[in-house]
């Protein structure tokens, strides 16, 4: 076992790959052929080595293997991994930006399916559409991108799952006939 000091400075010099690991979801193979210059790696990173033994990887190389676990999550293999590093003259922060845009698009996809899944769930008790309403507008307010902007009842309603609730909460066309109120 080592000693607190010497993990100490482990920790101060970087991760191991079994933290490496862990924290972006990658496995050590991956990790590995990440690293690896040859036949079957890729070499987007060479990690330092401590004094006894260990690859110890930075904060930069955590950001670049979870791009690369973003990457592998969306099904690309690690040669096309290679080729979005080269697309972007290996600029991790684009490819995080862009895996970012994706994942938030991605929620926001997933959040529309909930409300409706919920609001249909509930289409027969007037009440509970009434909370999910209440409920939709605040998260909406609450992960706006620019709340000021984006706070009203007409904004709101323009959100897709809105039609579905004030379909379900007032009767058919009831929303084209509120919408032509605001």
């Amino acid at each position: 076992m080592k000693s607190r000091r010497q993990r100490k400075k482990l920790g101060q010099a970087g991760w191991r790959i079994s933290e490496v690991e862990r924290l972006t979801g990658l496995s050590r193979r991956d990790i590995q052929r990440v690293c690896y210059q040859g036949e079957g790696g890729i070499g987007l990173l060479s990690p330092k080595e401590t004094k006894w033994g260990y690859r110890v990887y930075s904060a930069r190389d955590l950001k670049v293997l979870y791009a690369v676990s973003l990457l592998r999550e969306r099904g690309k293999t690690l040669p096309q991994v290679k080729r979005e590093f080269e697309r972007v003259h290996s600029d991790v922060d684009a490819i995080l930006g862009e895996q970012t845009d994706l994942l938030r698009e991605e929620i926001e996809r997933s959040v529309i399916r909930y409300h409706k899944a919920l609001a249909l769930g509930c289409a027969k008790d007037r009440d509970a559409l009434e909370r999910l309403f209440r409920h939709i507008v605040a998260f909406e307010m609450t992960f706006a991108e620019d709340a000021c902007t984006n706070a009203g009842a007409d904004s709101t309603l323009d959100l897709p799952e809105m039609e579905l609730l004030v379909e379900l909460m007032y009767g058919p066309g009831s929303y084209e006939g509120i919408r032509g109120l605001l």
